[in-house]
């Protein structure tokens, strides 16, 4: 037996390195690796671990919009989201381990962010409340993990399709929800505004989180080849616009609107889009209701209106936060408790909202805040626009061409591929989807919501995957 030879020291080893490896065994094609180290798996195979957490994840979106705790109480105390992006995390954790992989942490998107959570856990030691401040930034810490959760389990198109097509099927709940409030007349706020349970029982902030997922739809049924598929998806996208219709919000309304510019400026006959989008925003108006209108006329007539005049108040009481606090603010969370104090005399007593996303930042966290919240979403935006938009090679000089024979060759742009089309439709909804959350925040203080970090994670992700395909560089934008 000892002439045979056999390396001994392997046989100790165990696993993958054990008597199967020495004697030349292979796992059966198609089969994947057991879960032992990073450097025995085959390149590009999900661990077991990973999946999981990739699971986790797509079950703590759903939770989102589902909110079970507010459907059925009995589940109110349990933190059930929560615990699944807890438990996406611990699972990412040891597939990170086992794969001896590095945090991707490093692109400007999370550097911000990461400035921003920093700041926002400073203001907490001026705060006007401490321990209110204390518990806002815990609470906005979960909005960070779940962005870096996106950023690092959605590392291939399908798993960006599964998540599109679970927060669709999460806004149709909310879209149901509301539709079936309006029709029985069940919580209508001031009589007529439909909204749904929970954290969606506004209707400016339920209206808001449709009009961010309107553009995830228009992308799924344009990249969706079943027709069945694309039926689904329409029925879905009209009862996002029958709910966000009856709630008559204004800044549902404005969101809309720039969400259907975007998608109509990005597309490819955008002139006859335009004259389409223009005869049926004609036709919709026309039959609007009469309640409708006197909403809408408000954005004109806004002093006349005590809830357009609440938002101007809460901007002065955000400016004034600013003037005095000008560096870390009131503190996050902190901008009611500040509205007694920085209110202008003719507000009245009620204490009122920030209505702004930007105004909010900056009354809460100072300018240095402001300045990090804005740098987080612009490079995401950024990111989104340069996979959708990949760079034209430079033109040739029109004057002073060079001799003959040192011109050089046109560049040869390499045909689309059908990843590349899906890519770029992905980053396009992720793009229209941050536009309709800045239009929205113009009338709401939404900055620690759910939407814009989902959305800058995924224009990271999608970033992130077209570069590992070498279509551009890993490093800063182009």
């Amino acid at each position: 037996m000892a002439a045979m030879g056999i390396d001994r020291s392997a046989l100790s080893k165990g696993g993958l390195n054990g008597p199967k490896a020495v004697l030349g065994w292979r796992p059966p094609a198609g089969r994947p690796l057991p879960e032992s180290r990073g450097e025995d798996l085959p390149a590009g195979a999900p661990l077991r671990s990973e999946r999981i957490a990739y699971g986790a994840l797509l079950l703590f979106v759903a939770l989102v919009y589902a909110a079970p705790g507010t459907l059925y109480p009995p589940l109110e105390n349990f933190p059930i989201a929560k615990g699944m992006a807890v438990l996406s995390f611990l699972f990412l954790f040891s597939a990170m381990r086992a794969k001896g992989g590095s945090w991707r942490l490093a692109d400007p998107t999370s550097l911000w962010l990461a400035a921003f959570a920093a700041l926002s856990g400073l203001s907490i030691a001026t705060a006007l409340w401490r321990e209110f401040a204390l518990n806002a930034f815990l609470d906005f810490l979960k909005v960070v993990l779940v962005y870096f959760l996106v950023v690092h389990l959605l590392d291939r198109l399908d798993r960006v399709r599964k998540f599109f097509w679970v927060m669709l099927w999460g806004g149709a709940f909310l879209a149901a929800g509301t539709l079936m409030h309006y029709l029985l007349k069940i919580d209508l706020v001031e009589g007529y505004r439909a909204a749904w349970v929970g954290i969606y029982e506004d209707p400016n902030d339920l209206a808001y989180h449709l009009v961010v997922l309107t553009p995830i739809g228009l992308a799924l049924l344009e990249a969706e080849r079943s027709f069945l598929k694309k039926c689904i998806v329409l029925g879905i996208l009209a009862a996002f616009m029958a709910a966000i219709y009856v709630t008559f919000s204004r800044g549902g309304l404005v969101g809309l609107l720039a969400v259907f510019f975007f998608q109509i400026l990005r597309s490819r006959k955008r002139m006859l889009h335009f004259a389409l989008a223009g005869l049926l925003l004609v036709a919709l108006l026309a039959v609007a209701p009469a309640r409708y209108w006197e909403r809408a006329e408000t954005i004109l007539k806004f002093r006349q209106d005590e809830s357009a005049m609440g938002r101007v108040y809460a901007w002065k009481a955000g400016f004034a936060m600013i003037q005095d606090r000008p560096l870390l603010g009131v503190g996050v969370g902190c901008f009611v408790m500040g509205w007694p104090i920085y209110a202008p005399p003719e507000a009245g007593t009620k204490w009122r909202a920030p209505h702004n996303t930007f105004v909010a930042v900056m009354g809460e966290t100072g300018l240095l805040g402001l300045v990090a919240f804005g740098a987080f979403m612009g490079t995401a935006l950024r990111r989104a626009q340069t996979v959708n938009r990949p760079p034209a090679p430079s033109p040739l000089p029109l004057l002073a061409l060079p001799p003959k024979r040192e011109r050089k060759k046109p560049l040869i742009i390499p045909p689309m591929t059908e990843a590349d089309r899906q890519a770029g439709l992905y980053a396009r909804a992720v793009e229209i989807a941050v536009w309709g959350f800045l239009a929205c925040s113009l009338t709401l203080g939404v900055q620690r919501s759910w939407p814009p970090y989902l959305l800058a994670g995924l224009a990271v992700a999608l970033y992130r995957i077209v570069a590992v395909k070498n279509r551009m560089p890993k490093g800063g934008s182009r």
